[in-house]
């Protein structure tokens, strides 16, 4: 099974995996990386290396979600992308976490990155652009 990591600024990381779980249940091989405002760059690489250790026991790889590219949680995950079976997607959101969950099993891990990516820019629409396209009125 594919490992995933969220991993963002301040307590993002818990609340997406928080939410995904009321929606799906418990979530084995996901860890949330809450990155505070004291964390310390050394503090935030080793949560990643217990994560990745934890999370590719059986060497399927680890899907590193983030809240931004060029930030922190962002930097440090691409860091780990040259020793390890890693990939990282940055933007996550909701969606995102709950694809990658139900996708995981049947994909690899370059393959479900890039679902998981695909499966984002679809799921952000405009409701009201939405809604005129299927000629609905409000």
């Amino acid at each position: 099974m594919i490992g995933i990591v969220i991993a963002t600024h301040s307590n993002m990381a818990q609340g997406l995996v928080s939410a995904a779980e009321m929606i799906l249940g418990s979530l084995p091989g996901v860890k949330a990386i809450s990155i505070g405002q004291n964390d310390g760059p050394e503090d935030i690489r080793q949560h990643f290396t217990a994560a990745l250790d934890e999370l590719d026991l059986a060497g399927d790889g680890v899907l590193i979600l983030t809240d931004m590219f060029g930030g922190t949680p962002s930097n440090i995950g691409l860091s780990f992308m040259s020793n390890a079976r890693v990939e990282v997607l940055s933007g996550v959101s909701l969606p995102m976490l709950l694809k990658a969950c139900n996708a995981r099993n049947e994909l690899s891990l370059e393959a479900l990155a890039v679902e998981v990516k695909e499966y984002a820019l679809k799921s952000i629409l405009l409701a009201s652009q939405l809604l005129k396209e299927q000629g609905s009125s409000r």
